[in-house]
């Protein structure tokens, strides 16, 4: 059976958590789909971590020596991939059943090259919450990140169109490449259907990740040419929340410098 959909992971340690997310992958309500986990030269053992399960659909692959990092990580096991319809699938995360079948009913029958879905956050031993969702709008997505990771997928012969995950970007990589989709004329889609659970750190960021994301958010939109803007038009375009929150608490992350020098 060829598959319809191939989770992407590249991963590093977490063993435990590892088996708890591909645990998730076998109860998916469908039997269609493929995974192909890539190694980043963990020093915990991830290889047999993957093999006890004996699933035939997990494909283990380690990265190769000389390339290292998550995009890096999940450019190789996209190459491996045998479907045109990559799921991300972060190796701490745990999939909602229906994923896979979700993802590739909504991405066939509305012929979306990138999609995104509901996400619950939760910490272990705590009931998980809903996270809120920003409904996908092209003037807002220069300007704000909401297109969560763990719940995303795209076709994989636009992501080759488009030139794959950065190595350059340490952080933000996902971000650089919605922006890529975005300036090539990509069809995004979402539902609010929670698709996948998110394990959530407890820990605030440190003012220097803080500041390293805020770098490369700033580097993505000047490699893709986004033109210098005031982050208030975003109120015109995200939900209350996002909007309010975007010119409060994380407007130094997301605010464009080049239009406050301008200024």
């Amino acid at each position: 059976m060829e598959p319809r959909v191939s989770f992407i992971t590249s991963v590093k340690n977490r063993t435990k958590e590892l088996e708890e997310m591909l645990s998730s992958l076998i109860k998916q309500d469908v039997q269609d789909w493929e995974a192909i986990i890539v190694d980043d030269h963990s020093e915990e053992m991830v290889k047999e971590t993957v093999e006890k399960f004996q699933e035939k659909r997990f494909f283990y692959f380690q990265l190769p020596q000389g390339t290292a990092g998550i995009s890096n990580g999940r450019n190789f096991a996209i190459d491996k991939a045998k479907s045109n319809i990559m799921i991300m699938a972060d190796g701490d995360d745990i999939n909602e059943p229906l994923r896979a079948r979700v993802t590739f009913e909504e991405m066939t029958k509305n012929n979306y090259d990138v999609f995104y879905g509901g996400v619950r956050d939760f910490s272990p031993g705590q009931e998980g919450k809903d996270r809120l969702l920003q409904p996908f709008n092209e003037k807002l997505l220069p300007m704000f990140n909401f297109l969560t990771n763990a719940s995303a997928a795209f076709r994989r012969d636009k992501f080759l169109e488009v030139g794959k995950f950065d190595p350059n970007f340490i952080v933000c990589e996902d971000f650089d490449l919605y922006l890529r989709f975005l300036n090539s004329k990509c069809k995004f889609g979402y539902t609010k259907e929670v698709l996948v659970n998110y394990r959530h750190s407890s820990n605030s960021i440190s003012a220097e990740k803080y500041s390293l994301l805020h770098e490369y958010f700033m580097k993505a939109r000047i490699k893709n040419n986004i033109p210098p803007f005031d982050l208030a038009e975003s109120q015109k375009y995200a939900l209350p929340f996002f909007a309010k929150s975007l010119m409060s608490e994380w407007y130094n992350l997301y605010k464009d410098d080049r239009y406050s020098e301008k200024k």
